[in-house]
């Protein structure tokens, strides 16, 4: 269960984003949008199955992009805020990606052969 979780991934892209908005950053460029697409990627993978695995993402977004220390409060209050819709999204998109699988196995009318 803790090996996709499209929130954790979500979250950690709002977090890098208003971070780099706060300190007047531009969000541009390859490199940062490849960091930015990684560290999503590590949170939502590796991270979430950590418990307190929050706080060490945001110490990975702060160390990754060299932000200042004054960061982590500011980037710890988002990530308080954002636990909530981000664990409804973990755990619908464990719904909605079994039945992406079941559709793309079963066929267009899978939920009407399960059903019958």
């Amino acid at each position: 269960a803790t090996m996709h979780m499209e929130g954790s991934c979500l979250a950690a892209i709002l977090k890098i984003a208003f971070l780099f908005g706060i300190f007047n950053m531009p969000f541009s460029g390859a490199q940062t949008i490849l960091t930015a697409l990684g560290i999503a990627l590590l949170t939502g993978v590796v991270v979430s199955g950590i418990p307190g695995g929050g706080t060490i993402g945001e110490l990975l977004i702060i160390s990754f992009y060299g932000l200042p220390l004054e960061a982590f409060p500011i980037i710890t209050m988002i990530g308080t805020l954002v636990d909530a819709p981000a664990t409804m999204l973990n755990a619908v998109g464990d719904n909605v990606s079994s039945m992406i699988v079941a559709r793309m196995l079963g066929g267009k009318d899978w939920i009407k052969r399960g059903t019958s």
